[in-house]
């Protein structure tokens, strides 16, 4: 046989078997859509923003349902996640907790999925649709990037963390959303069948916006009012912004509370409404965009929300601030972007009209005046710390708590009822509005200070606050964002 007719060991036949070796068949979004797509293999350890998994890892071939199908579908969402966020962070290409996030994948029995700047703790729960009875939390890319989230805005505004905010939580819970909307936006399939399902309208119902179907159906079985009727939150909604020191403590799901999941879904309904304005914007025909615009929109977005994130100065109504400082950034990218997102915030009422109006005259007056509008909060850029009342918490001792308290760049407001400018409350106010919830709801963990007497006990294993001495005072701590049924 001549040379050139022998099979070749590099041959299409073996060049197609090779590139089978290296895809693994995972969840496109979620395990109760159940629509699986082959991916290639990733390396979950490699920087920026790399992850560190238990060894070894499992081969890859399992069937839905086994550690090794659980294993590769965060995995290969996770590097998805973190490869989108990776250029727009710090350049040392590291998280708050330093240049490995641990990824723990079934931490035991629970509906519930959290960040605590340790780890990615992901668990399972009982759930009637899932075909082994149960859900893990951790095979959800949606879960898993949502997580991610809350580790990419700690590395991004750490100061957020113990923030005693309604609105510096809500807006991580928030940011936890949009990571996973954007992360999904990365897979050309995704984009291609949420384009068809919605006829080239984004803002419509969807598995795009219908964020954890699969947990949130297992919650639904144990408390039918806690999330909405198709999913964990729906990007797809219509709430408005209230001042979260005057809506109740908790509600249920289709009503608007303080609760930090539940006033998370007004700035992400603001997002998901802005992502598809400014789809049609770019689009060259707006009644049919591709699935190219698409992917080129979420990444302007991208660099859009970390700019105006990095920008915003944690105050009491950061919602505004963050919306103001967006609006702004957008300006760089298309001159049809900041109407869009004014109108957008303006209908959420997370900006007022006044504010919305005048929010690019302010910001060209400050460079005009040589003022910077735009200084980057860092980490060293720390909040005030205060005393509130210790007894009215129970305790001896003084109470210490972070207020939002960095300087206002310019006032930006959000709307009352009558379209006017809110006054924010002061940073003390706000604080203790927030801490006064932590308690009712029976989120704090006394670790055994204060009266016996006076503690409240609602039964709840998981805290996502402590309290910790410093100096002879109590300091109220963070321990993690948590995102499952526990916080209801």
């Amino acid at each position: 046989m001549p040379r050139s007719a022998r099979p070749s060991a590099t041959g299409p036949q073996t060049t197609a078997i090779a590139a089978a070796a290296q895809q693994v068949s995972v969840w496109e979004d979620d395990p109760e859509p159940a629509i699986q797509v082959l991916q290639p293999l990733v390396n979950p350890s490699q920087h920026p923003l790399a992850y560190s998994f238990p060894q070894p890892a499992p081969a890859p071939g399992g069937q839905p349902g086994t550690p090794s199908f659980r294993y590769w579908t965060a995995a290969v969402a996770l590097r998805r996640g973190a490869d989108f966020w990776a250029p727009r962070m710090p350049p040392s290409g590291n998280w708050q907790v330093g240049a490995s996030l641990p990824v723990l994948l079934d931490e035991g029995v629970d509906l519930n999925a959290y960040y605590d700047r340790k780890a990615l703790n992901f668990f399972r729960g009982p759930a009637p649709s899932a075909p082994s009875g149960f859900a893990y939390s951790g095979e959800s890319p949606d879960v898993v990037c949502h997580e991610m989230g809350h580790a990419i805005l700690d590395t991004l505004k750490p100061q957020l963390w113990d923030a005693a905010s309604h609105e510096a939580a809500a807006f991580h819970e928030s940011f936890g959303d949009m990571s996973a909307i954007l992360s999904a936006l990365q897979l050309q399939s995704l984009r291609s069948a949420i384009l068809a399902d919605t006829a080239g309208n984004l803002y419509r119902n969807s598995r795009l916006s219908r964020l954890a179907e699969q947990l949130g159906s297992a919650i639904r079985a144990q408390q039918p009012d806690a999330v909405d009727p198709d999913c964990l939150r729906n990007a797809v909604n219509s709430f408005t912004y209230q001042d979260p020191i005057t809506l109740p403590q908790m509600a249920p799901a289709a009503q608007l509370s303080s609760e930090p999941h539940s006033f998370s879904r007004v700035f992400t309904g603001a997002f998901f409404e802005a992502l598809a304005g400014m789809l049609a914007a770019k689009a060259a025909n707006p009644a049919s965009p591709t699935e190219q615009e698409l992917l080129a929109v979420s990444q302007e977005m991208g660099d859009i929300l970390v700019a105006g994130i990095r920008q915003a100065p944690v105050v009491s109504n950061f919602y505004a601030q963050v919306a103001a400082a967006v609006v702004q950034a957008s300006a760089s990218k298309s001159t049809a972007y900041p109407p869009i997102l004014k109108g957008v915030f303006v209908r959420r009422s997370i900006l007022s009209l006044h504010a919305a109006t005048t929010v690019e005259a302010l910001h060209q007056s400050m460079v005009a005046a040589a003022i910077a509008p735009s200084v980057e909060t860092g980490p060293t850029d720390d909040l005030d710390r205060v005393a509130l009342p210790a007894a009215h918490y129970g305790l001896v001792q003084t109470l210490l708590v972070e207020t939002p308290s960095h300087p206002r760049q310019f006032f930006v407001a959000s709307a009352a009822t009558d379209a006017s400018s809110i006054d924010p409350a002061s940073a003390i106010t706000a604080a203790r509005a927030f801490v006064d919830d932590l308690f009712r709801r029976g989120r704090v963990d006394y670790n055994n200070f204060g009266l016996p007497e006076a503690r409240l006990e609602h039964g709840r294993s998981l805290r996502t606050h402590g309290l910790v001495d410093e100096s002879g005072a109590v300091r109220l701590r963070r321990r993690f964002f948590d995102c499952g049924l526990g916080h209801r």
